[in-house]
């Protein structure tokens, strides 16, 4: 009987270790890609989707695509970020 609680345990421990590197994985894999639809693009700069919409009205590249998706790059959108740096 205890031996199949250490197992019990044990597999918890793993799944949950398993679990954890996954989800990394996956965070990891969102973090690296360029191109983002508009509310996760503003997340990751953290600010309102009004916020962004705003920027684009003074300059911020997006990309519309004719089904009317707006997407973003993260690198266009912090390069003119920087031209604004004092």
């Amino acid at each position: 009987m205890e031996v199949e609680k250490v197992l019990m345990e044990w597999q918890k421990e793993n799944y949950h270790d398993a679990y954890t590197m996954m989800k990394e994985a996956l965070d990891n894999a969102k973090e690296e890609r360029d191109i983002l639809k508009q509310k996760y693009c503003a997340a990751y700069f953290d600010i309102s989707v009004n916020t962004l919409t705003d920027w684009v009205a003074h300059g911020c590249p997006e990309i519309r695509l004719d089904s009317g998706m707006v997407l973003y790059s993260k690198k266009a959108v912090r390069d003119w970020l920087l031209a604004y740096q004092k």
